[in-house]
């Protein structure tokens, strides 16, 4: 598409040969051609510019008129050949002045990218060690739950122990078979929280732990236990 300057050019010149610069003349002189509209367009505006009118044009001229057309023709096209170079300079430096906003932009730009980069690879580390973390509490919190599980468990088992020791105080030598019934309903039902329900072979091998470390219990015949010191 051809630009305004390019119509003007073109209009000067054929002025300056004397020619009428006419949209067919103008348009098959531009070597790219183009849009007739366009062209059209800057046409006018060019006879404006010029104060060209081509109804005025003179047909039958001297020669001395037609010589000072060509001469002022000459110099117009020279001033626009000059508001052209002039123009192309100052859309070279904006050009230029662009150009080297953009680099600074890019620059900025990378500058901010790279910095995100690095914060991004710091949150990273830092997330891998508050996982590394969390895992090792999480394991030593689970040891400790354990830890206070058994311990509630022995205290539980314990107090069971000394319930039995009671009974036996109380009814002489029993067999854990004999025991169990005789034991309260909160007591079986704490045996079921701790995830090992009340039965006579339970209630046996906790009362041989006992034996075996010499508190609460005697064995006695027939599987009999008695309590200690009775």
């Amino acid at each position: 598409m051809p630009s305004e300057i390019t119509v003007f050019f073109v209009a000067d010149a054929m002025l300056a040969k004397g020619e009428r610069p006419s949209l067919r003349k103008v348009r098959e002189a531009i070597p790219t051609g183009g849009s007739p509209r366009e062209i059209c367009k800057h046409l006018r505006a060019w006879r404006k510019k010029r104060g060209y009118n081509p109804k005025l044009e003179p047909t039958d001229m001297s020669k001395a008129m037609k010589e000072a057309g060509q001469v002022m023709a000459m110099n117009l096209w020279k001033q626009a050949k000059r508001e052209a170079a002039q123009a192309f300079v100052h859309e070279r430096e904006a050009a230029a002045n662009l150009a080297a906003d953009d680099k600074q932009d890019n620059e900025h730009l990378v500058g901010m990218v790279e910095t995100l980069q690095t914060e991004n690879a710091a949150l990273i580390a830092r997330a891998e060690a508050a996982e590394v973390e969390a895992a090792r509490v999480q394991a030593r919190l689970a040891k400790v739950e354990n830890q206070l599980d058994r311990f509630r468990a022995e205290e539980f088992w314990d107090r069971v122990m000394r319930e039995i020791a009671d009974i036996l105080a109380e009814r002489g030598p029993l067999t854990p078979s004999e025991i169990l019934p005789e034991l309260r309903d909160v007591t079986i039902r704490g045996a079921a929280l701790h995830k090992e329900p009340l039965t006579p072979a339970t209630l046996k091998k906790k009362m041989d732990v006992r034996v075996f470390w010499n508190r609460y219990f005697e064995v006695q015949k027939e599987g009999r236990y008695a309590r200690k010191g009775d």
